[in-house]
């Protein structure tokens, strides 16, 4: 839609996303042992273990998963693929946030796609992996104010 339509597009924030030849991929580790868990998705998603991370995957995102379709989300993990813009074409705010110990999506095709963004913020957290929403929430959460107030600004 930002790139088909983008005079429809106030802006564009991109979490942790799934860019086109993210083949660098850092494998998991854990930060921040403590907690230990039995639950394969807290402790292969999480880098930080404190009994915080796991209340927190316990309460927002255990219960998603339980009720996710294995086999839709495989089909259409097959075929997704966000397709960068032409280089500075996409002018709209934009923010791109990975984390730096992301062993799901990684963090390098996030920079590279920062170049097509020419009005974009581009941050790599440490101490996040693929759940940075959970693992660094008050750093996202400035970066998505500052977000939010540079597309008001722009769409006025």
């Amino acid at each position: 839609m930002a790139l088909a339509a983008p005079q429809r597009v106030a802006g564009l924030a991109l979490v942790c996303p799934l860019l086109p030849g993210d083949a660098e991929v850092p494998e998991h580790r854990v930060l921040v042992p403590g907690v230990q868990s039995e639950v394969r998705g807290f402790t292969q998603y999480f880098v930080l273990h404190t009994r915080g991370m796991l209340e927190r995957y316990e309460r927002f995102v255990a219960p998603g998963a339980q009720l996710a379709d294995a086999q839709a989300m495989e089909r259409i993990g097959r075929h997704w693929e966000l397709v960068a813009a032409a280089p500075s074409t996409y002018e709209p705010p934009t923010l791109l946030v990975a984390g730096r110990q992301d062993s799901t999506v990684g963090f390098a095709g996030t920079m590279r796609a920062a170049a097509d963004f020419p009005n974009s913020t581009l941050a790599v957290l440490d101490g996040a992996g693929h759940a940075l929403p959970h693992e660094q929430p008050l750093l996202l959460r400035a970066l998505l104010v500052d977000w939010l107030a540079r597309t008001r600004r722009g769409a006025g």
